[in-house]
């Protein structure tokens, strides 16, 4: 079976984006690609990034008349979007309780990345690390990447 990984919408928008991260996830990338890799995300990762793209306009960070592009090449990235299931809900909802959250949106990368037996990783150093005061040991922050 070839290896999986869950990716958050951070580490999307950084392909597209200048974040002080780049150039890690950039290399996460290629060594995904190299090993073959199978790239997952919950159906709400698009959400997230096209509602961060937007940000980004609001701020002049992205020029208007890049949008449509970025959209395009967001959505021909190689990532399997994976469908809202209840066992999904219910597992992000225990994930959201554990981490003491008030919303699931992180919840269901972690709950994805459980069912499916994967790696996750995150720009979200705040959340790995309390991921990993859990027990998880397959969650990644992108910082752990070399450049």
């Amino acid at each position: 079976m070839a290896r999986r990984v869950v990716m958050d919408a951070n580490l999307a928008l950084a392909l597209f984006l200048r974040m002080v991260y780049t150039a890690q996830v950039y290399r996460l990338m290629d060594d995904l690609q190299e090993q073959q890799a199978e790239i997952f995300a919950p159906l709400l990762w698009e959400y997230e990034c096209v509602s961060a793209l937007r940000r980004a306009m609001m701020y002049h960070a992205v020029p208007a008349e890049d949008a449509a592009q970025f959209v395009f090449d967001l959505l021909a990235l190689e990532v399997v979007r994976a469908a809202p299931s209840f066992e999904l809900h219910q597992s992000a909802l225990r994930w959201a309780e554990r981490l003491g959250q008030s919303k699931a949106y992180d919840a269901q990368y972690i709950a994805l990345a459980e069912q499916l037996q994967a790696d996750f990783w995150s720009a979200d150093e705040k959340l790995v690390n309390a991921l990993k005061a859990q027990g998880v040991g397959w969650a990644h922050w992108i910082g752990e990447v070399g450049c």
